[in-house]
């Protein structure tokens, strides 16, 4: 029996340039109320999910209110950023196309809110390429976490080595790999600093999705 292949998708920074917008968040938010920037920010960023670097931000300065309210806000930011700022990369809605013409599951696996998700994939009309849709606050697993991985793997009733992922987060690039899952990582400004250990360890890097032919030769047929 032919068993099924997975592709499975993170969004910012693989499907959208968008880890610069939400990377700026909490600059702006210093900015915004009269506070110094942190030394070093760019490293704390990398090493925390953005609800623990609300918490991070609410605890180092209390007049900011709650980790809750500030998440509240970036979310709001983010929307109209999605909507008038970010950009998709190169080639990914054509590659989207190939996949569902040609029938293979297609799963998205995001640490963004899904509320927030949900509205930046309608404005870029990516909803109807996606046979599912998980995001790490709805699951409760991190994409540290393998067990996201078998959650998908498990569903579709699928081996890990018959899933192929699209990714550019260093952390999520190592998991994925260590299960035996296909990585193909997306070259993205967020990890700028992780290139090296990125490209050791998946499968391919690709700066973008724009040469649809090595990008089927990396999934192979369905």
């Amino acid at each position: 029996m032919t068993r099924k292949k997975l592709i499975l998708f993170d969004f910012d920074g693989t499907i959208a340039d968008s880890m610069w917008a939400w990377d700026e968040l909490g600059k702006i938010t210093l900015s915004e109320n009269g506070l110094p920037p942190i030394d070093n920010y760019e490293e704390i960023i990398r090493t925390m999910s953005v609800p623990h670097f609300s918490v991070y931000l609410a605890n180092l300065y209390p007049s900011l209110g709650s980790a809750d309210s500030l998440m509240a806000k970036w979310h709001e930011k983010m929307v109209y950023n999605y909507k008038n700022r970010v950009h998709l990369k190169k080639g990914i809605v054509e590659f989207l196309e190939y996949l569902k013409g040609n029938k293979y599951t297609v799963y998205l696996a995001s640490a963004t809110h899904y509320d927030i998700l949900i509205q930046a994939l309608e404005h870029f009309n990516l909803v109807k390429y996606f046979d599912f849709i998980l995001t790490e606050e709805r699951v409760g697993v991190s994409k540290r976490d393998p067990k996201i991985y078998n959650m998908c793997a498990e569903k579709v009733q699928c081996k890990t080595n018959e899933i192929y992922l699209f990714e550019d987060a260093v952390h999520a690039v190592k998991t994925a790999k260590n299960i035996g899952i296909n990585v193909c990582a997306i070259s993205d400004y967020s990890m700028r600093n992780s290139v090296a250990e990125i490209k050791q360890c998946a499968d391919m890097y690709l700066d973008d999705f724009s040469d649809l032919n090595v990008l089927i030769h990396f999934i192979g047929k369905n």
